[in-house]
């Protein structure tokens, strides 16, 4: 009886894609996928910005790991003496799944406009649009009129409807963030304190996501309502970085929430420019009746590297053995923060 009903969640876990509604794939890393959170975070407290994300999950319950990519560009543009700005950002996803090797690929566009309502507050509008295409090999699923006296027969008429090898669609969303900063992120000092929330709403247009051609079967819209902050200790080379994500899409619902603890270990020397900054990051995130999310990075100048695991603790660890899977991302920042005053007109 336990090894069927372990079978069972395997094959679930590997079939679900198909036939479940459309939900997007998260990342485990709060902080590192910004657009695909939010349009209005395109350029908003940055000069430049790109990030290269790698997911790979349940290794451990399928023999198809899902993979998942996600690499995003983002820069300020038309800046003012104010502090006002735009912001464009490129966004491309790609995601394949499971036994059947269900793929998504999207690429966006994101907007923004940014006005910076005082020293310390900048307020952002954007949107984003693109296209997605759905993928799937239809001829590595195995069905049960396939199985004739206990044997597959894969010659064998799966008597299932025809479904499109792939799919492509338009998709649209808008959003809007807040973010405040003030303070000297040194180590001498460490003062400094910023803050972003924000609030999306995807895929408004509900595109047609049915492999079958079902008009009716669409991708619901999603809401996010996010938020992160960076307060430094003064005094202390230690800065504390809250952050969360509610996200409600359909009949799912996922909240994500954590903090990491930024060690700061060395500050840039500001006449020679030959010490960089650096910092280690360490902590965790909690995935509401999923996952424990172990999150590690280090700070190299305007480099970040950051891994994380997950701890999986939903009812499939009757499959996993809690083993979720890692993820990796890379950030490259035009401007460094260390040592700068924090607000709205730092950010060049």
């Amino acid at each position: 009886m336990k090894k069927t009903k372990l079978f069972l969640t395997i094959a679930g876990v590997s079939l679900l894609p198909l036939f479940s509604p459309g939900q997007d794939i998260h990342f485990s890393q709060l902080t590192q996928t910004p657009l695909l959170l939010n349009p209005a975070q395109a350029g908003l407290s940055h000069g430049f910005m790109g990030i290269i994300n790698y997911k790979d999950q349940w290794k451990s319950v399928s023999s198809n790991p899902f993979r998942t990519f996600n690499v995003s560009a983002d820069m300020a543009y038309n800046k003012k003496k104010s502090g006002s700005h735009l912001g464009v950002g490129l966004d491309v996803f790609s995601d394949k799944a499971g036994d059947s090797e269900m793929g998504t690929t999207t690429g966006q566009l994101h907007l923004s406009g940014i006005l910076a309502a005082d020293d310390h507050n900048l307020i952002s509008a954007g949107i984003y649009g693109g296209f997605g295409q759905r993928s799937l090999s239809y001829d590595k699923l195995n069905w049960d009129n396939q199985y004739i006296g206990g044997h597959l027969d894969i010659t064998a008429p799966s008597m299932e409807p025809v479904a499109f090898a792939s799919r492509t669609y338009a998709d649209v969303g808008a959003g809007f963030a807040w973010f405040y900063g003030e303070g000297h992120n040194t180590i001498s000092s460490n003062d400094a304190r910023t803050f972003n929330a924000g609030f999306s709403v995807q895929h408004i247009n509900r595109p047609v996501y049915s492999f079958y051609g079902n008009s009716d079967m669409r991708l619901p819209m999603k809401i996010v309502a996010h938020g992160n902050a960076a307060i430094g200790i003064k005094n202390y080379s230690i800065v504390l970085e809250p952050g969360y994500i509610v996200m409600l899409q359909g009949g799912h619902r996922e909240i994500n929430t954590g903090m990491l603890v930024k060690y700061l270990m060395q500050e840039a020397s500001h006449y020679t420019g030959r010490k960089k900054p650096s910092a280690f990051v360490l902590g965790a995130y909690y995935r509401f009746s999923d996952a424990l999310n172990i999150v590690t990075a280090y700070e190299f100048d305007f480099m970040r590297i950051g891994f994380s695991y997950d701890v999986n603790l939903s009812d499939l660890t009757t499959a996993s053995k809690s083993r979720g899977g890692f993820e990796v991302s890379l950030r490259i920042m035009t401007i460094n923060t260390f040592g700068k005053a924090m607000n709205a007109k730092s950010f060049d």
